[in-house]
């Protein structure tokens, strides 16, 4: 079997995807044939492939192919004013891969700000249905389906981990009605790709369990207290526990996972053993803030106390 996933990234951000894609490889190529990663390059220097590179071939059986869409995202830039860095529009060029590589049937695509933990082997073997998708649900599954008017019958999901049937991506010309949609309503998008895929590809989707889309901020031991605060969550508290404790992919979501602020013990634990792995070692943590310092202390205090309560009271 080869594994292939999609990334996107551009210097800013190659830390993350070196973690990241470490991760993958720790976790697929044992499992794999060959696992293939590729990268939208948004402006990923020279010297930073070069050692994307060198970490792969640590694996034997892994390749890290990178395919320059730098002035290709320019020339389709949405038209929406948003603060979102451009790179999160790369993922929509996809539909050039399988014209190169004709023997792409499944992509799974990744954000680079999660870390696999665990093999997705059977991501790549789930039988879709005929659907062009399969993701995780989001928290924010009710007000995001609300305010973009989703159909009732579909979800919203998180686009930071999708399967992806790319035969029927490409059938329904999803990339280019993804665009048109964000060029045609910006004023309705909270979150611009996310919330056109969602809206494009509703009745495309399958769901797939938590466990392959962990948010950090549902990496926490008080579950029925987190549920409690998510309005119609597609999850319930049994699946929820699961995940937190047999994760394949933790979703670091938009947060910093070089930085300490506000990140969960669970999703931190995952970030040490990576980081310690990975060829971006030397990479210093750091806190942003004395405020963000204490505001850790607090919540790790909180959470080893709430533990020890729990046992103590069965």
């Amino acid at each position: 079997m080869t594994a292939d996933f999609l990334l996107v990234s551009d210097d800013k951000y190659v830390k993350n995807l070196g973690i990241c894609t470490y991760s993958v490889m720790h976790n697929m190529c044992p499992e794999a044939d060959k696992v293939r990663l590729f990268v939208m390059d948004c402006g990923i220097t020279e010297q930073n492939k070069e050692k994307l590179r060198h970490q792969a071939a640590r694996f034997g059986n892994a390749e890290m192919i990178f395919y320059d869409i730098d002035k290709k995202l320019d020339a389709v830039m949405p038209k929406v004013k948003t603060r979102w860095h451009r790179a999160i529009y790369g993922r929509l060029f996809l539909n050039e891969l399988p014209n190169i590589y004709g023997d792409m049937d499944r992509l799974v695509y990744l954000d680079c700000d999660l870390l696999m933990d665990r093999p997705v082997t059977e991501l790549f073997t789930m039988d879709l249905g005929g659907k062009c998708l399969a993701a995780v649900t989001d928290a924010d599954n009710a007000p995001r389906k609300q305010a973009l008017g989703i159909a009732p019958e579909c979800n919203y999901i998180n686009s930071g981990v999708l399967v992806i049937d790319t035969a029927r991506w490409m059938e329904l010309d999803a990339s280019r009605r993804i665009i048109e949609y964000i060029n045609s309503f910006p004023e309705a998008l909270l979150y611009p790709d996310q919330d056109a895929i969602n809206y494009v590809l509703g009745h495309e989707i399958v769901i797939l369990p938590p466990e392959y889309n962990m948010m950090w901020m549902i990496c926490q031991r008080d579950i029925p207290k987190m549920l409690s605060r998510i309005p119609d969550f597609y999850y319930t508290a049994e699946q929820v526990e699961y995940a937190l404790y047999h994760p394949c992919i933790v979703h670091f979501a938009g947060h910093n996972m070089w930085s300490f602020d506000g990140i969960t013990p669970i999703a931190t634990g995952v970030f040490k053993k990576y980081r310690r792995l990975c060829d971006w070692r030397n990479e210093k943590r750091s806190f942003q803030s004395p405020a963000v310092f204490f505001k850790w202390c607090a919540m790790s205090v909180k959470r080893v106390l709430y533990g020890d309560y729990k046992k103590a009271n069965g």
